[in-house]
């Protein structure tokens, strides 16, 4: 079967975004409880509920700054024509989203864009050291 070639209807699955929007839901609901808690003067319990939400944001930011692609960085490319492929970023837009990677690929001589999707950071490998010669 080739790839291109799409799934029929009955094999298709939901992408998910009705539970995303349920979860979305009941944290609103979640929030709105501890503000009215506010409100009504139950300022412990309101803070109790909301503490785990701040540290919940807190951490969700350090991991999306931490994960954040930026110049210099080893990456794989996860979707598109050049799909496996790896190089490192040579440049990106003001906002992040679009990315310029020389590919370690011959077939590939000049930088390519990307968006920030299509890639992902990759650990660099440490170059294998060459024992040391004995006299």
């Amino acid at each position: 079967m080739n790839k291109l070639t799409p799934l029929l209807p009955q094999h298709r699955k939901a992408a998910g975004f009705a539970p995303s929007g349920v979860i979305e839901m009941l944290l609103l609901a979640y929030i709105v409880a501890a503000v009215l808690n506010y409100a009504v003067g139950n300022w412990i319990f309101a803070t109790a509920m909301l503490a785990p939400l701040a540290g919940l944001f807190c951490w969700a930011q350090y991991t999306d700054r931490r994960d954040r692609c930026k110049i210099g960085d080893q990456i794989q490319v996860s979707l598109g024509p050049h799909s496996g492929m790896e190089g490192a970023i040579v440049g990106a837009n003001k906002g992040g989203t679009r990315l310029t990677v020389q590919l370690s690929s011959a077939e590939q001589p000049e930088p390519i864009d990307f968006f920030n999707y299509q890639i992902r950071k990759v650990k660099p490998t440490p170059e294998p050291s060459q024992p040391a010669a004995r006299d």
